[in-house]
């Protein structure tokens, strides 16, 4: 009996500690927000919070432009590019990436409160070409 007893609190115990993609990736951008954010990426853009959209399995980076970045127009076709072919080169994303999340980088004024600048959306189907 006391040899079940342990087998079963073993089995309950190893199945609480699996978590799905799904749910890492929420702990995840959780923890690195509460740990990191704000975090100054460069001189001009500050990672202000990452957080899990369950919804459309999307990983979303909320960013702000400060300094020259955000008072000079920038051409956004070119920045697209350059966060796609990011995020195709990532091996960090490897893993939410095979399991066919979706990135999502928003980006706001420092100089502008609330102003959106950029909002772009990286699907499987653009990332995987």
């Amino acid at each position: 009996m006391k040899k079940i007893l342990l087998i079963v609190m073993a089995v309950v115990a190893l199945a609480a500690c699996h978590e799905n993609i799904e749910e890492r990736a929420a702990r995840e951008c959780k923890e690195y927000t509460k740990k990191h954010c704000p975090a100054p990426l460069s001189e001009v853009v500050v990672n202000d919070s990452m957080v899990y959209e369950a919804a459309s399995k999307t990983v979303r980076y909320y960013y702000s432009l400060r300094g020259v970045a955000d008072t000079t127009a920038l051409n956004i076709n070119t920045v697209r590019d350059d966060m796609l072919t990011n995020i195709k080169n990532s091996a960090q994303l490897k893993r939410y990436k095979e399991a066919g999340f979706s990135f999502r980088y928003t980006y706001f004024s420092t100089k502008n409160k609330g102003k959106q600048l950029f909002d772009f959306t990286f699907t499987p189907k653009e990332y995987n070409q």
